[in-house]
Formats: C-alpha cells, sequence, structure tokens
C-alpha cells in the first residue's frame, strides 16, 4: 500500500473545511446569518480544490469536472446573496 503524500492543496483544502465548520458552528451557536455568504465562499474555494486534486490523482475529468461545477455553482449563490442583501 502506497503511503500518501503531503502537499500544498490538501493544506489548503483541510485550512477552507475546517474555516467552513467553523463559521458554520458560531452561527448556528448564535443564529447569527450574516457570515453564511462568507462560509459559502469557502465551501466553494474548497469544493474547488477538491477537484483540482481529484483530477491531479486520477486524471479523470469526471470527477474533478463536477466537483467543479458545484464549486461554481456555489459561489455564484455566495455572491448573488452578498449583492442583493
Amino acid at each position: 500500500m502506497e503511503a500518501k503524500k503531503f502537499d500544498i492543496l490538501m493544506l489548503f483544502q483541510f485550512l477552507f473545511a475546517v474555516l467552513v465548520i467553523l463559521i458554520g458552528i458560531y452561527g448556528k451557536v448564535t443564529e447569527n446569518y450574516n457570515l453564511l455568504p462568507l462560509m459559502l465562499i469557502l465551501l466553494s474555494v474548497t469544493l474547488f480544490i477538491m477537484g483540482l486534486r481529484e483530477y491531479k490523482r486520477t486524471q479523470n475529468l469526471l470527477w474533478g469536472t463536477i466537483c467543479l461545477c458545484i464549486s461554481l455553482y456555489i459561489f455564484f449563490v455566495a455572491v448573488e446573496g452578498i449583492m442583493f442583501n
């Protein structure tokens, strides 16, 4: 079994995922949902990095493209939420 290599994309994915979780917990505990667009932007960045890592790992466009499309949609929803509020 091959050992997993540590790369910079994994570090950024972990960092953004932790930030999403912390902002989500903060919003739920305080019932203050003003940071929801920021959380969605960070979530889209996390999914974007997941898509890049998946494409880099398998060289298969299917799952990488799905993650990238979902991240672009979430980013669009977050920007729309910022603009209309």
